[in-house]
């Protein structure tokens, strides 16, 4: 695939349309350029020799044409003419580099949150595989160089090499052996010296992405984990981490930037001593220098306005290399976002919990351990049950709890919902009906009320149902005598406002306030203290018998009202029954007991 069928996959039809009107701009700017370099001759002409009208039968039509009374009105005439056209030029020139701008920043945008759109219809396993500092470093830094360092480029990669190729044109109407030894020296030089550089600004890109990402995951290690850090006092440590990458990454930069710099320094060299070259040449063939001056002029202007264009479709040229290798790590994923959303929609398979959900023959592996988790589970889960699942850890828990709610897909076998294999296409409408309370509160940085409604309208807030579920979870008193203000005060970010009871306590209202089917305790009381726990099993007994309960604990204290216990080992189901059952008849069950 080459590098434009690679852009176009990652654009769409509007920013396509776009990034063509702007070529055109960029084109339009090129030649007003070079209308203004063209115009140059015919006023040095007027200005050096006396006679230029009657030379020339151009400058005689405009004469006549515009019915100049003399030579020297023309002469202003056409000087004022000049500084139009320069004026026109350069005014165009500024709009169309802010629409170069602005057009770059909103493909960046749309780029951002379609690249992160992606990354969300990914199955959870992706995010068990990669460093979610990558993720980062990819959305935050690495498309605005995708847009910077290939779309834009791109743009000034094809306007400035016609501007060139104009030029030169303009340039062989009036000499072509001229014309030739430019095109050779300067074109010549920058060709040769790209292809001598182009690997080595690969590579410089690959290396820029790693040390970039390096940062990146430093920066997020230290920073989430400060607390541990501070205390334990190895800032140091963390610090040098981001550090050395860091320098790392700075130090490639300026290697980047002189490689695309260089050329125009020596060039100048060629370029001013060509323009001494030819003045040299036309004084040899003229036998005076008043009679070269306006094609000196000529030269000297083309020479001015053309060197640049070299040196840009250059650095261009230079950039799409240096930053190909973003796009190739990008050009997957975009590419896939846009293909998914010109899908037509399907309609989610609807799916419903009435009596219950099963386990049958369900096997599960992660991709890089062939053991398994779980190994070969039956079991069925009523409504209304409150179910828990025991065991040490390793036994294969928590992976259950990621098949039940949709997040890990087996192995081998079924979970089904009142019959219904649960799939991807109904997995949805499952998750609708689930609150899940991890051990680890997922908080953010916003209020109280925020963080347990999280995507609901604020005019839609209930405030009595967040009273209600509050007081189950046992936090309400907090809130209302603690806070001053309320729902309404912020917990900072990740809750660290919050104690770890408190953020568990939060985390539960959260899950309560979804009015769910289902409601899964995975170590959801484990921070809390014993007189809270108690607290809050009691709340739960309270709520209504449809509502189905699943509990993981090590705390065995949580489970002693369960209507049925599973003990996993090794991902099986090795003994099960109310808790005075087990503990009557299971050694292990009754062990833990003692041990908690």
């Amino acid at each position: 695939m080459t590098l434009i069928q690679k852009l176009r996959s990652i654009l769409t039809r509007a920013e396509q349309l776009k990034f063509a009107w702007l070529l055109l701009a960029i084109l339009l700017m090129g030649f007003f350029e070079v209308v203004g370099i063209a115009s140059i001759l015919p006023f040095m002409q007027l200005l050096s020799e006396p006679d230029a009208i009657e030379k020339s039968s151009l400058l005689s039509s405009i004469y006549d044409y515009f019915q100049f009374d003399s030579h020297r009105t023309m002469l202003i005439a056409t000087g004022f003419g000049v500084i139009a056209l320069i004026t026109i030029s350069n005014l165009f020139s500024v709009l169309t580099v802010w629409f170069q701008f602005k057009y770059s920043w909103s493909v960046a945008h749309n780029l951002e949150t379609r690249l992160l759109r992606s990354y969300l219809r990914k199955p959870y396993s992706f995010f068990l595989n990669v460093n979610t500092s990558e993720l980062q470093t990819y959305l935050v830094g690495e498309v605005n160089a995708l847009t910077g360092g290939l779309l834009i480029p791109v743009l000034e990669l094809i306007s400035r090499s016609i501007v060139s190729l104009v030029i030169f044109g303009l340039l062989l109407w009036l000499d072509v052996k001229v014309a030739l030894t430019m095109a050779t020296v300067l074109g010549g030089a920058y060709l040769l010296i790209y292809f001598s550089q182009q690997h080595f600004l690969k590579r410089l890109g690959k290396l820029r992405i790693a040390k970039n990402m390096q940062r990146y995951k430093a920066l997020a290690e230290l920073l989430t984990g400060i607390k541990t850090v501070k205390v334990s006092q190895t800032q140091k440590y963390f610090y040098n981490r981001y550090a050395d990458a860091s320098r790392e990454f700075c130090e490639v930069q300026p290697k980047v930037s002189i490689l695309m710099a260089i050329p125009r320094y020596f060039l100048e060299i060629f370029a001013f001593g060509g323009i001494l070259a030819v003045t040299l040449y036309l004084y040899t063939i003229g036998g005076n220098l008043q009679s070269a001056l306006p094609r000196l002029s000529l030269y000297a202007v083309a020479g001015y306005r053309l060197l640049p264009a070299l040196q840009r479709a250059f650095t261009s040229a230079s950039r799409i290399k240096h930053y190909n290798p973003v796009l190739e790590k990008l050009q997957p994923d975009l590419a896939a976002c846009l293909v998914h959303e010109a899908a037509p929609s399907v309609a989610t398979a609807p799916l419903t919990f009435q009596k219950e959900f099963a386990f049958e023959n369900l096997q599960f592996h992660y991709e890089e351990m062939p053991n398994l988790v779980i190994d070969n589970l039956n079991l069925k889960i009523n409504k209304g049950q409150i179910v828990a699942f025991v065991g040490s850890t390793g036994a294969g828990k928590t992976t259950l709890i990621d098949l039940m709610v949709g997040l890990l897909h087996p192995t081998s076998g079924h979970l089904k919902i009142d019959g219904k294999i649960l799939n991807p296409e109904n997995v949805n409408t499952w998750r609708q009906q689930i609150a899940y309370v991890p051990q680890d509160i997922f908080l953010f940085d916003d209020s109280i009320a925020r963080n347990i409604v999280i995507d609901q309208p604020e005019k839609e807030i209930d405030y009595k149902r967040l009273e209600e579920v509050t007081k189950l979870a046992d936090i309400y008193d907090f809130i209302n005598e603690e806070l001053p203000d309320g729902f309404n005060a912020q917990i900072g970010e990740r809750g660290v406002k919050l104690s770890g009871g408190q953020r568990q306590r939060l985390g539960l209202a959260r899950a309560l306030y979804r009015n769910p089917s289902v409601l899964i305790l995975d170590e959801a009381t484990s921070a809390l203290d014993n007189i809270t726990e108690k607290s809050i099993i009691q709340s739960l007994e309270s709520l209504p018998e449809e509502l189905t309960i699943i509990l993981i604990a090590h705390r065995l204290s949580t489970v002693r009202h369960a209507d049925n216990i599973y003990l996993l080992q090794n991902g099986r189901i090795v003994e099960h029954g109310s808790y005075k059952v087990l503990k009557e008849s299971s050694e292990t069950f009754r062990t833990m007991v003692n041990l908690a």
